[in-house]
């Protein structure tokens, strides 16, 4: 079903009017998408057919969204389990080669060996695909051994069971380490470096004395081409004093008839500071610091050709960038930032970004920390898709967003498509598109999203949420959304659209909520877990809907409620929740559970003693005229990192 506040993609009709024209005319270009997948280290050598049981470690990125037996646990996937093995094969080629241009799909497969597709196809067309999603259910519960669950119907053995799911223990523990780090560095800087520093630059702009590619107006070394900035202060950062000198950092030399001694990989792996605001409105088309290589294709090159260095924008302002490369991946103001990267303390406003895939107002493809950074303006693009970042697989803390932001598929306020993790975020962005879009973020793959939010608005078709789209084997604790989200498709809801193996707790989202299917005031399909929640916006659907998941399949609701706002049977009084009566505040917490009940205000991740308290509890229920609140989000500067 069609609702009239779709007409707000005319607001990038613009944008996309430009990606359109320019991908009619490259066809054959190679896109260059972030790719945030894992890809197992196999042998290259060419086989004559695939291996079922390496294609089955290969296929865990696949289980989310086409199940763990090729039987997609959303309808809008299809089915592919027990299909022949050479057909499953020559759809996977022809992804990679872009005969076939499912946008999703050719990510995932983009940079796979032949072998690879191979085994994965092998490993699919070994499922047992004449068995229904009902039958395997039923002989589960039957207690049937897991390989005789085929083998009743004369087929091949089937694995039975629920999938593995990702352990996020290590994960979690790298992200608070980078936090702490990010936070350790940031402190370290004990004086604020002026302008002042600034003065030597004095020199004509239409002269470049040393033939580096920057006018000597905005070269700090104008007659000595190894050199374009200067560490006035002596801190070990170098000054920028112009969006000139700052695009520099990536771009010295590489002017036609320009030629630098100053080395690239030096460039991009020192220490910058801005020490005034800058007008980036003189640069009509910016380009990016860092980028996917050669080819580039960030798939096969990662973070090699990224920045590793740190930008410390000391809270200066850039206004007016505008980014234009309708068939590149990793577009941005830092198109790459690598593993050892990091920006901080730096603001985008009035930006303009358009891309293909991995595309972002403040980086494209993030691998490394974006930390206290905040970006407003428009982004426009196909994959991987959001107003600060497009794609990451790093950490992105104390951070905001604010504007609009249009796409296909991974579209996201904050993140388009992520592996990484978001803490202590939050965006105010409209977004529109297709699929796998959210208020914070659009596909949220192993990732964790901590005490962090979205407010706004997401119109689009399937799998729709208003803090995440595409929740796949991913962990939402401690966060909220009051975004609208409307869909004419399946899978929308107030909090996630479609949470596949993933847990959601801690959280509630408010906003109102349109659909066809599927529809939920917290989670539209639900295939995972969801715990000490609440919904309380409307939910609207012309299908199946619920106040919590619009419908649940091989997943679970626990101490969760939704409001009587909803319209919907099985509501409850939100205001009239408390501790003791919905178990989220108990007298006496489990020793091994701390974490879900209490923030964790020293960020150590961990609850101390001291940290135990009922003034520290995750949630506020405050007075009976209003539902509980989360106290450790970005809002309230509390931490909690279970």
């Amino acid at each position: 079903m069609a609702f009239t506040s779709r007409s707000r993609l005319k607001h990038f009709s613009f944008f996309r009017a430009v990606l359109e024209s320019d991908l009619m005319t490259k066809l054959k270009c190679l896109t260059v998408i972030l790719a945030l997948a894992f890809t197992a280290s196999i042998s290259s050598s060419v086989v004559a057919k695939g291996d079922a049981g390496r294609g089955k470690r290969l296929a865990r990125d696949c289980f989310a969204c086409h199940g763990p037996d090729g039987y997609s646990p959303s309808p809008i996937n299809p089915k592919i389990g027990g299909q022949h093995e050479r057909y499953i094969y020559l759809a996977l080629q022809q992804y990679v080669e872009g005969s076939r241009t499912h946008s999703l799909m050719r990510g995932s497969v983009l940079g796979r060996s032949d072998q690879e597709l191979q085994d994965i196809s092998a490993y699919y067309a070994s499922q047992p695909g004449y068995l229904t999603r009902r039958e395997i259910r039923q002989r589960v519960r039957e207690g049937l051994p897991a390989e005789e669950q085929g083998a009743q119907q004369g087929g091949p053995p089937h694995g039975g069971g629920a999938p593995p799911k990702f352990d996020h223990s290590d994960q979690i523990a790298k992200y608070n380490s980078m936090l702490a780090q990010a936070i350790y560095d940031a402190e370290q800087v004990t004086e604020t470096v002026v302008d002042s520093v600034c003065s030597s630059l004095s020199g004509d702009a239409t002269v470049d004395s040393d033939n580096d590619g920057l006018a000597d107006a905005y070269d700090a070394a104008p007659n000595d081409a190894g050199e374009f900035a200067a560490d006035v202060s002596g801190d070990g950062f170098f000054e920028i004093c112009n969006i000139e000198q700052f695009e520099a950092i990536g771009s010295l030399g590489a002017q036609e008839g320009a030629s630098s001694t100053l080395d690239r990989s030096v460039r991009m792996a020192r220490n910058y500071q801005v020490v005034r605001d800058l007008d980036a409105s003189s640069i009509e088309n910016f380009e990016p610091i860092g980028n996917c290589g050669p080819e580039g294709n960030c798939m096969i090159t990662f973070d090699r050709f990224g920045f590793q260095g740190t930008v410390d924008g000391q809270g200066h302002t850039i206004r007016g960038l505008h980014v234009s490369k309708p068939s590149g991946g990793g577009i941005g103001l830092f198109g790459v930032l690598g593993q050892s990267g990091t920006v901080r303390n730096l603001v985008i406003e009035d930006g303009v970004v358009v891309g293909r895939g991995g595309a972002g107002l403040m980086v494209g493809s993030n691998f490394g920390i974006v930390y206290q950074c905040s970006a407003q303006g428009e982004v426009a693009g196909e994959l991987a898709i959001g107003a600060l970042v497009g794609g990451s697989a790093g950490l992105v803390a104390y951070s905001e967003a604010s504007g609009k932001v249009s796409g296909n598929q991974a579209i996201g306020g904050l993140v388009g498509d992520m592996r990484g993790a978001i803490y202590f975020s939050w965006a105010d962005v409209d977004v529109a598109g297709s699929r796998g879009m959210g208020g914070l973020v659009g596909l949220n793959t192993f990732g964790f999203v901590l005490s962090s939010y979205a407010t706004g608005s997401v119109v689009g078709s399937n799998d729709l949420g208003g803090l995440v789209g595409m929740n796949t084997d991913a962990k939402v604790r401690n966060s909220y959304s009051e975004a609208k989200v409307e869909g004419d498709g399946n899978n929308i809801g107030g909090l996630v659209g479609f949470n596949s193996l993933s847990d959601v707790r801690n959280s509630y989202a408010t906003g109102e909520v349109y659909g066809a299917d599927n529809v939920g005031g917290l989670v539209g399909r639900n295939n995972g877990t969801v715990r000490q929640s609440y919904a309380a916006g409307k939910v609207t659907s012309e299908g199946t809907a619920g106040g919590i998941s619009g419908i649940t399949v091989a997943g679970e609701e626990k101490d969760s409620f939704w409001s009587a706002d909803a319209q919907l049977e099985k509501s409850a009084d939100l205001g009239a929740l408390t501790g003791e009566q919905s178990g989220w505040s108990p007298l006496q917490p489990s020793a091994v559970e701390l974490i879900d009940y209490y923030c964790d205000t020293n960020r150590n991740g961990f609850i101390d003693p001291q940290e135990r308290n009922d003034d520290n509890y995750v949630w506020n229920f405050g007075s009976a005229s209003e539902p509980p609140r989360i106290r450790c989000t970005a809002q309230s500067g509390g931490q909690n990192q279970g």
